[in-house]
């Protein structure tokens, strides 16, 4: 392995060179290369509101019933952060 030409080999077998393909060519056959996401998302929501509306609260459920305690976790700690920086600019700009 002292010579220049020779790498040690990659990790688990992955490729030296880095990825190999992209992320979304399995599914290139299956969506039309012109699609606007935006609009036909939007197009959806305006034709069926209702289906819509239920299933984002349906996810909305899933997510805060198997992941709740976490994103509490984050946001208490977001908003300790926030408290701080500002408690800490107080006593920084001389206000007290």
């Amino acid at each position: 392995m002292e010579d220049a030409a020779v790498r040690p080999p990659a990790p688990h077998g992955a490729s030296p060179d880095g990825p190999v393909g992209r992320p979304g060519e399995p599914f290139d056959n299956f969506f039309p290369k012109d699609i606007d996401w935006k609009r036909a998302a939007l197009e959806t929501v305006q034709r069926h509101p209702l289906p819509c509306l239920v299933g984002a609260a349906a996810v909305g459920f899933l997510i805060g019933r198997y992941r709740g305690r976490v994103l509490v976790g984050a946001l208490a700690g977001v908003a300790t952060n926030v408290v701080l920086r500002q408690l800490g600019e107080s006593f920084t700009a001389g206000d007290l």
